[in-house]
């Protein structure tokens, strides 16, 4: 364990293991001439955007990708300004000072945007975009409903309206798939040959047109050599998009006896602050909704909700000693309570998720137990639990 300085709750990002996985997958899951953008957005799935980022780009990914462009300054803040930056949110033009500032590729669904822009500029009374261009991908709606344009006549409403524009660079284009990480496989043919009816229409100085993910790279990879782009995501990470245990006890269908399996690249530890033998009888946390049966070693955790350890979580067990230890009574915002096997003493290492002994607590095995998935176990740890990068 670190040497804790004021609370003993740690998630421990094991950094060579991130790098495997993303080199296991540039090997075994992209095709030659295609490019790999590392997807961290959302604080880089939990890990920490800044040391995920700069260790994606040492594994030999060509660019990165993020929601928003807050979280891509942060990126170019720490000096990761060699390479591109796609945000895959919309943007508002009034942050078009930011996005030329620091060379990034934004999002777009239409012409919009482009119009927004010149008005804001002109009231400013500012002429940047006879300096420099901004890069843009254009979203393509196939099936999933949320953003882009949707027909051939949308599309080439773009293409003759985006000549306006000189200040445009239209680098790409791309779409997502539904249904890649679950659902119907139908589907995502019916997305496919919408996406390649739409592609066919655009003017071929689009060089770039993506549309693989990490569920693309892994369970559909037959479909994916058209993508000039693979956008890794929660694969990097060690998970799963259809959270399939992908562990040394539990390989996917993906694998064989040639292959390694990926594997998660963070642990949640904390460890006992708090530890008492209670009567049968005594009630515990909020709402008195625990009551001992009989005498019972009652552990105090220095976690709780506001942690990302959220209260429907209750029946996650956490592990002690290689022992699955109860979680007893209602998480609080900032301490939880768990029933022991036996007594431990304070100080005692406390895994929520990782290896402890032979048990392993596997984001995705959590996620399935509570009727949820993967990404939001990841993505739920909170910005007050510090992230210790480890290099071995």
């Amino acid at each position: 364990m670190e040497n804790w300085i004021h609370r003993p709750t740690r998630a421990r990002v094991h950094l060579p293991t991130f790098k495997d996985n993303i080199q296991w997958l540039l090997k075994y899951r992209t095709s030659p001439g295609q490019k790999v953008f590392a997807t961290i957005k959302a604080n880089g799935y939990g890990h920490g955007a800044v040391e995920i980022g700069k260790v994606a780009l040492s594994a030999g990914v060509h660019g990165l990708a993020v929601a928003t462009v807050e979280e891509a300054i942060e990126l170019r803040e720490a000096d990761i300004d060699t390479v591109p930056i796609l945000v895959l949110g919309h943007t508002l033009p009034e942050g078009i000072h930011d996005i030329l500032k620091y060379q990034l590729t934004i999002t777009v669904s239409d012409t919009d945007f482009f119009d927004s822009v010149e008005d804001y500029l002109n009231k400013q009374d500012s002429r940047i975009l006879g300096h420099t261009k901004l890069k843009v991908h254009l979203a393509v709606d196939t099936g999933m409903s949320r953003i882009g344009v949707r027909t051939v006549e949308e599309l080439h409403e773009f293409i003759e309206k985006v000549q306006e524009y000189s200040w445009v660079d239209w680098e790409g284009a791309f779409t997502h798939f539904a249904t890649a990480g679950g659902g119907s496989a139908s589907y995502i043919e019916d997305q496919l040959a919408k996406w390649r009816q739409l592609e066919q229409h655009l003017p071929n100085s689009v060089k770039e047109r993506h549309y693989a993910n990490s569920a693309m790279g892994l369970w559909h990879g037959n479909a994916m050599p058209e993508s000039t782009i693979v956008r890794f995501g929660i694969a990097m990470y060690g998970l799963d998009p259809k959270d399939a245990l992908i562990t040394d006890e539990d390989l996917p269908k993906l694998q064989n006896e040639n292959l390694e399996a990926l594997k998660p690249a963070l642990e949640w530890v904390t460890e006992i602050v708090h530890v008492k033998q209670v009567p049968p009888g005594t009630k515990i946390s909020y709402g008195a909704t625990y009551e001992s049966s009989e005498n019972e070693w009652i552990a105090t955790l220095p976690i709780g909700y506001a942690d990302g350890w959220h209260r429907h979580y209750q029946t996650v067990p956490v592990i002690i000693e290689g022992e699955y230890a109860e979680i007893v009574g209602t998480i609080n915002m900032d301490q939880m309570m768990i029933r022991l096997p036996r007594y431990y003493p304070k100080g005692t290492k406390v895994t929520l998720i990782g290896k402890n002994g032979h048990l392993m607590n596997h984001p995705s095995k959590i996620a399935r137990d509570i009727g949820t998935i993967g990404y939001e176990i990841l993505t739920s740890i909170g910005p007050r639990v510090p992230r210790i990068y480890l290099e071995e």
